[in-house]
Protein backbone atom coordinates (compact mmCIF):
# COMPACT_ATOMS: atom_id res chain seq x y z
CA UNK A 1 0.00 0.00 0.00
CA UNK A 2 1.06 3.38 -0.87
CA UNK A 3 0.30 6.90 0.96
CA UNK A 4 -0.95 9.97 -0.49
CA UNK A 5 -1.41 13.34 0.04
CA UNK A 6 -4.40 15.46 -0.94
CA UNK A 7 -2.71 19.36 -1.49
CA UNK A 8 -5.84 22.25 -2.48
CA UNK A 9 -4.72 25.45 -3.58
CA UNK A 10 -1.06 23.66 -3.43
CA UNK A 11 -0.80 23.25 -0.07
CA UNK A 12 -0.68 19.56 1.41
CA UNK A 13 -3.94 18.89 3.55
CA UNK A 14 -4.67 15.45 3.77
CA UNK A 15 -2.76 12.15 3.81
CA UNK A 16 -4.41 8.22 3.58
CA UNK A 17 -2.85 4.49 2.61
CA UNK A 18 -4.20 3.45 -0.59
CA UNK A 19 -3.72 0.51 -2.96
CA UNK A 20 -3.48 2.79 -5.54
CA UNK A 21 -3.62 6.46 -6.72
CA UNK A 22 -7.03 6.02 -8.39
CA UNK A 23 -8.73 4.53 -5.08
CA UNK A 24 -7.03 7.07 -3.35
CA UNK A 25 -8.01 9.94 -6.27
CA UNK A 26 -12.01 8.41 -5.97
CA UNK A 27 -11.85 8.61 -2.05
CA UNK A 28 -10.03 12.57 -1.78
CA UNK A 29 -12.33 13.49 -4.29
CA UNK A 30 -15.63 12.41 -3.32
CA UNK A 31 -18.53 14.72 -2.72
CA UNK A 32 -18.70 13.51 1.08
CA UNK A 33 -14.55 14.51 1.87
CA UNK A 34 -14.96 17.64 -0.46
CA UNK A 35 -17.91 18.58 1.83
CA UNK A 36 -15.71 17.79 4.93
CA UNK A 37 -13.20 20.30 3.56
CA UNK A 38 -15.87 23.30 3.48
CA UNK A 39 -16.78 22.58 7.03
CA UNK A 40 -13.34 22.72 8.48
CA UNK A 41 -10.22 25.00 8.89
CA UNK A 42 -6.68 24.54 9.16
CA UNK A 43 -5.38 25.06 13.18
CA UNK A 44 -3.09 28.14 12.69
CA UNK A 45 -4.68 29.15 9.22
CA UNK A 46 -7.32 32.27 8.91
CA UNK A 47 -10.30 31.76 11.17
CA UNK A 48 -13.27 31.27 9.56
CA UNK A 49 -11.67 30.32 6.15
CA UNK A 50 -12.36 26.69 5.06
CA UNK A 51 -10.08 24.15 4.02
CA UNK A 52 -10.99 24.62 0.44
CA UNK A 53 -13.32 26.90 -1.12
CA UNK A 54 -14.99 25.09 -3.08
CA UNK A 55 -12.85 26.35 -6.22
CA UNK A 56 -9.12 25.60 -5.46
CA UNK A 57 -7.45 23.49 -7.69
CA UNK A 58 -7.46 19.67 -6.07
CA UNK A 59 -4.31 17.51 -6.44
CA UNK A 60 -3.78 13.48 -5.35
CA UNK A 61 -0.54 12.70 -5.28
CA UNK A 62 2.17 9.98 -3.93
CA UNK A 63 3.26 11.80 -0.52
CA UNK A 64 7.01 12.96 0.03
CA UNK A 65 8.51 11.06 2.87
CA UNK A 66 8.18 13.57 5.37
CA UNK A 67 4.44 13.40 5.09
CA UNK A 68 4.63 9.55 5.17
CA UNK A 69 6.56 9.91 8.56
CA UNK A 70 3.52 12.49 9.83
CA UNK A 71 0.75 9.16 8.42
CA UNK A 72 2.39 7.00 10.44
CA UNK A 73 3.49 8.85 13.57
CA UNK A 74 -0.45 10.15 13.81
CA UNK A 75 -1.93 6.45 12.76
CA UNK A 76 0.53 4.60 15.41
CA UNK A 77 -1.30 6.92 18.10
CA UNK A 78 -4.51 6.35 16.94
CA UNK A 79 -3.62 2.69 17.35
CA UNK A 80 -2.73 3.05 21.05
CA UNK A 81 -5.62 5.18 21.75
CA UNK A 82 -7.66 2.47 20.33
CA UNK A 83 -9.00 5.66 17.55
CA UNK A 84 -8.58 3.19 15.04
CA UNK A 85 -8.51 -0.73 14.35
CA UNK A 86 -5.04 -1.39 13.35
CA UNK A 87 -6.21 -3.28 10.33
CA UNK A 88 -7.50 0.26 8.98
CA UNK A 89 -6.03 0.13 5.89
CA UNK A 90 -7.65 3.56 4.46
CA UNK A 91 -6.76 5.26 7.22
CA UNK A 92 -6.29 9.00 6.62
CA UNK A 93 -5.51 12.11 8.76
CA UNK A 94 -4.56 15.98 8.14
CA UNK A 95 -1.31 17.16 8.46
CA UNK A 96 -1.93 19.91 10.70
CA UNK A 97 -4.82 20.07 13.30
CA UNK A 98 -8.52 21.02 12.02
CA UNK A 99 -11.20 22.12 13.71
CA UNK A 100 -14.72 22.92 12.44
CA UNK A 101 -15.49 26.23 11.64
CA UNK A 102 -18.05 27.72 13.60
Amino acid sequence: MTIYTVEVGGRPVATMQSTSLGEAEEFLRSDAFLNDLTMYEMKGGEPGEPIWDGEAEILVRESSPDEVAVWERIRAKAVRDGDTDPDDENFLTYLRGVREIE
